[in-house]
């Protein structure tokens, strides 16, 4: 399985936040993750069969609100509100972006998609899933309407590049005005962005939703075959054996913040759906999980290895 993780922002500081102690500082792997469980478990939320810790505390999710999005759009096209190939201006896409905060994001959507004129919105949303691109995101929002997912997530999900641009852009407006002002404007702003505290607080203010909702979404996602074709997209990678292990996720990531939303079918056994998400992480342990992908190993160590389960379990009663 290939690393999947999503990233709001790319342009932090290196530098260790000072004043906070975590045990441990590296996230090298699944017993890394666990270990950060046990020390930090206000600062965790852990939703799956057999595990409700924090489930109904709005967190901050980063990319994995994505899901959301995708329920909506599902939604629209169950509902003959919206059709898979309706066809989307690139231009109108591009005028989405915010240029240097997606981690490359959406220059590799578009590299993927080799698009024309136009691209297909089912396109558009295989970039939000694949790529995690947030124009994408923020277009399909504008498509079905902020309703929808609220909706879907019962509560409100605002636009993530409007949040950004009020945030570091200059825009005093709300963030919804922020985004519809950019994209009408058509001239692209890069942000200025403050060090990783700043940033990591901000990112505790957006992107919030309860885990066991996200969850209650994902289950129904994984029975969806107009959204499952998309959460599933990484066993279409080389190696991927979907008869030893289906997998269907989301991840996502801002500074002090990662997460994961994935399902995870075997042979002979229930489909497990799980939200695992981790906040306020120190500037180092985050920069280590961000290279590491160590809570993707988690979530997958748990649903094959039931001796580890246990293990998380007991550490969250």
């Amino acid at each position: 399985m290939q690393a999947i993780l999503g990233t709001l922002l790319t342009t932090v500081l290196a530098v260790p936040t000072t004043g906070v102690v975590a045990a441990p500082t590296d996230l090298k792997d699944a017993e890394a993750v666990l270990a950060y469980i046990r020390a930090h478990p206000d600062d965790v939320a852990l939703v799956t069969q057999g595990i409700s810790h924090n489930a109904d505390r709005l967190t901050p999710v980063a990319s994995a609100i994505k899901i959301t999005h995708l329920a909506a759009y599902a939604d629209a096209v169950r509902n003959g509100k919206a059709q898979p190939g309706e066809r989307v201006p690139v231009a109108l896409w591009n005028a989405y972006h915010l240029p240097g905060t997606d981690g490359g994001a959406h220059e590799a959507a578009l590299e993927r998609l080799k698009p024309g004129a136009s691209v297909t919105l089912d396109q558009v949303v295989s970039a939000m899933i694949e790529e995690s691109d947030n124009a994408a995101a923020d277009l399909l929002r504008d498509r079905l309407g902020p309703g929808a997912l609220r909706k879907i997530a019962h509560t409100r999900v605002g636009t993530i590049n409007g949040e950004m641009l009020r945030a570091f852009g200059g825009c005093t407006s709300p963030a919804d005005v922020c985004l519809k002002n950019y994209v009408k404007a058509g001239k692209p702003v890069r942000l200025t962005l403050p060090g990783f505290a700043r940033q990591a607080t901000w990112a505790e203010t957006v992107t919030r939703v309860e885990p066991g909702i996200l969850r209650g979404v994902l289950a129904g996602l994984r029975k969806d075959k107009t959204a499952s074709k998309h959460l599933e997209w990484p066993m279409r990678q080389p190696g991927a054996d979907p008869r030893t292990l289906l997998i269907g996720t989301k991840g996502g990531a801002l500074p002090g913040v990662i997460s994961e939303a994935m399902y995870t079918v075997r042979p002979g056994e229930k489909p497990r759906e799980t939200v695992l998400a981790l906040r306020r992480l120190p500037e180092a342990t985050w920069f280590s999980g961000m290279r590491s992908y160590a809570h993707q190993q988690f979530v997958v160590r748990m649903a094959t290895d039931p001796a580890f389960f246990a293990r998380v379990r007991a550490a969250l009663t």
